[in-house]
């Protein structure tokens, strides 16, 4: 970054990320950031919709780099205002997931995300446009996940480190049941129940587990995994690979690339994209290619 971008860095902190993990590094955090000399403004946010207030309102004050100090939640809210404009996207990992910052190689380490607001170089990723107005820019998914999602998301102030995600999955085998989509892409169309379907923009999701191993950020299109149902005690076998992303030798896997697709259910079912839930099928996706810029080694 520049000496006159330098000057321009606003940090917006989650005090809540990561179960609380914010607030207890802030002390260091700060600490950091007056060792390396670095400008900064920072704010905390009071909740997710004042995570996007401060974003809006850091544009408008004409902050270049605007960095989510959070998870993944965190990033998601900034990011919706930085599509599309010269604005860029830093991370301080501070959630429990930090999947996006994960993949584009920003470490889980106070003094590498410092030193990347001073030395980090700007890079262009693509985002996924949800019903041509909403945007996620790591995995989004139907199902079985994002149920998951949904449940770790009530248990998120109870569970800790890679509990946060894996209780609440191995309690979803018990009952979850399989929900019947077509799924429309401009390559091939699908119909039929499904376990879960993920879009993944980036390779991970729910804290290293590669749902969709072959996706790039910048390739302009996201990647589509397709599970069809899997009987319970195949389940608890089936799941465990999908942190080394060897699901994909299972026959119930499907797994293709699209730049758009169209979603509907028999029964309403939420899309959760960057671990926050963004809307109800039916849906649109579209691939809005290198359209967000963001900070990275």
């Amino acid at each position: 970054m520049s000496e006159k971008s330098l000057r321009k860095i606003k940090i917006i902190v989650n005090p809540n990320a990561g179960g609380g993990k914010s607030r207890e590094f802030f002390p260091a955090l700060r600490q950091k950031l007056l060792e390396q000399n670095i400008p900064f403004h920072l704010q905390f946010s009071e909740g997710p919709e004042h995570v996007g207030y401060l974003a809006r309102q850091a544009l408008q004050e004409g902050y270049e780099l605007i960095v989510s100090a959070g998870g993944d939640g965190t990033a998601h809210r900034i990011l919706q205002f930085l599509v599309g404009n010269s604005g860029v996207l830093g991370f301080i990992p501070l959630g429990r997931g930090n999947d996006l910052p994960k993949n584009l190689g920003v470490l889980e380490d106070l003094d590498h995300a410092c030193d990347l607001l001073r030395n980090g170089r700007v890079r262009t990723m693509d985002v996924v446009e949800v019903n041509r107005g909403q945007y996620f820019a790591g995995v989004g998914g139907i199902g079985f996940d994002a149920e998951v999602n949904a449940l770790a998301n009530r248990l998120n102030r109870y569970l800790k480190g890679d509990w946060a995600y894996t209780l609440p999955a191995y309690a979803k085998t018990l009952l979850y049941r399989p929900k019947q989509i077509s799924l429309e892409t401009d390559q091939e169309f699908r119909q039929g129940p499904i376990l879960t379907v993920a879009f993944g923009n980036i390779r991970t999701y729910g804290k290293g587990m590669q749902i969709t191993p072959m996706a790039e950020p910048d390739d302009g299109a996201f990647d589509v995994c397709w599970i069809d149902p899997v009987k319970k005690l195949r389940l608890y076998r089936f799941f465990p690979t999908i942190y080394t992303g060897s699901h994909l030798d299972f026959p119930e896997v499907h797994y293709f690339q699209a730049a758009c697709a169209r979603v509907e259910s028999s029964v309403p079912m939420f899309l959760y994209g960057d671990g926050e839930r963004i809307c109800q099928t039916p849906f649109t996706l579209q691939i809005r290619s290198r359209a967000l810029n963001v900070l990275v080694p």
